[in-house]
């Protein structure tokens, strides 16, 4: 028998979005490629008393290593342990020569900004942090989607840690800038803990949420979106993937294959609407209820001109107003509504056929979810399944 492979997982610096999907995409690889997984430390309380020192780690018995690092000095660290190593904490340090995957955070921006598009907005501001590079890439793919639409976007950032000041000081600064943005706004924030904190400030001034300013986060965190009051709209991860990925191309490595020279970008799943976003600024009744239509049945049959006369207009009128409100079509906002649908449902249910998706979404059958995929984002819907 072949002797089994140990392959280490150590992620100090690793931002809690999906961790739990991360782990069982890393999982469910080794178990397929029969590794042994270990884990250090294994629980975020034990890095207290056990702190993970990289110059530690020559010590280890182990064939490969997973980990989440964010210091260009540890980086430099490990790569002197000559250990086969898949960084999955981002593109920032891509200099490194060291193998990476990470969340495409240029196409959460964007994505959120297209989806605060949709809801009729055009005023845009964003929330971030000072100094880390997802931030950043989050805020230009935010910026640029906005200004394609023919907007700007403001944009306010805070350091990452604060570590003196009361509660109420630390956010003073965040609430006077809120008091300034025009309104209605559209509120992107860097992720969930970030927007969750944007929403109680909002309440603290007076404005309300959605109505005044409609907030969405990045990371789909269900402990914060779930919870928070209103709920928390967010851009959904691929966690899973991730960790399917970062698990494939350290057994590339581990191979002898070549290591991609660029970081591995995973898009994100798609907008996940809740609460604090329930809201349209369109200033056109029938464009209103259309999109409300459009929502509640895009998995149906109907044809533009049930629409129209859902909400009460002729074909022509519906298809003028629309064009006014929302620089699209109705036909074209349906399309990409039902792609966005299909998108999420091939993440989240990897055993479904892209026939049945296709039913779920609206778009009837594969072949012409194919086709709606190429069209609209000159891709397939292939390139959307979790990578094996």
């Amino acid at each position: 028998m072949s002797r089994r492979l140990k392959i280490a997982l150590a992620l100090p610096d690793f931002e809690p979005w999906g961790l739990a999907s991360f782990l069982n995409g890393v999982t469910d690889y080794a178990r397929a490629r029969d590794w042994l997984l270990t884990h250090c430390p294994a629980d975020p309380e034990s890095s207290r008393d056990c702190p993970l020192k990289w110059s530690n780690m020559k010590s280890w018995p182990i064939d490969g290593l997973i980990i989440g690092v964010t210091e260009s000095s540890h980086l430099k660290q490990l790569k002197k342990l000559n250990i086969p190593t898949v960084n999955i904490a981002g593109d920032a340090f891509a200099e490194s020569g060291m193998p990476a995957v990470a969340p495409n955070s240029r196409m959460i921006g964007k994505l959120a900004a297209e989806y605060l598009l949709s809801l009729g907005l055009r005023n845009f501001a964003y929330h971030g942090v000072e100094g880390r590079f997802y931030s950043d890439l989050r805020w230009q793919g935010f910026r640029d989607a906005a200004r394609e639409a023919g907007h700007k976007a403001l944009k306010f950032c805070v350091a990452h840690t604060i570590r003196d000041g009361l509660w109420n000081e630390r956010h003073d600064r965040l609430r006077k800038w809120l008091a300034t943005l025009p309104r209605p706004v559209g509120l992107f924030a860097v992720h969930d803990y970030r927007a969750l904190i944007a929403m109680s400030a909002c309440r603290d001034i007076g404005l309300r949420v959605p109505e005044d300013v409609a907030i969405i986060g990045a990371d789909n965190n269900l402990m914060v979106c779930n919870f928070s009051v209103p709920t928390l709209s967010s851009i959904g991860m691929d966690a899973y993937g991730m960790g399917q990925k970062a698990s494939q191309l350290l057994d590339d490595i581990l191979q002898g294959k070549p290591s991609p020279e660029k970081v591995i970008l995973i898009d994100p799943t798609g907008v996940v609407p809740r609460d604090s976003t329930d809201v349209l600024h369109l200033n056109d009744e029938a464009t209103e209820k259309a999109v409300r239509f459009m929502r509640s049945n895009y998995a149906k049959q109907f044809k533009i001109t049930g629409i129209a006369e859902a909400v009460g207009v002729s074909r022509r009128s519906l298809e003028m107003r629309f064009r006014k409100s929302l620089q699209t079509s109705p036909a074209e906002y349906l399309s990409k509504l039902r792609v966005q649908k299909a998108i999420q449902l091939i993440r989240s249910e990897p055993s479904w056929t892209h026939g049945k998706i296709a039913r779920e979404c609206g778009l009837m059958n594969a072949t012409n979810m194919r086709a709606a995929f190429r069209r609209i984002l000159q891709t397939t819907p292939q390139d959307y399944r979790t990578p094996s």
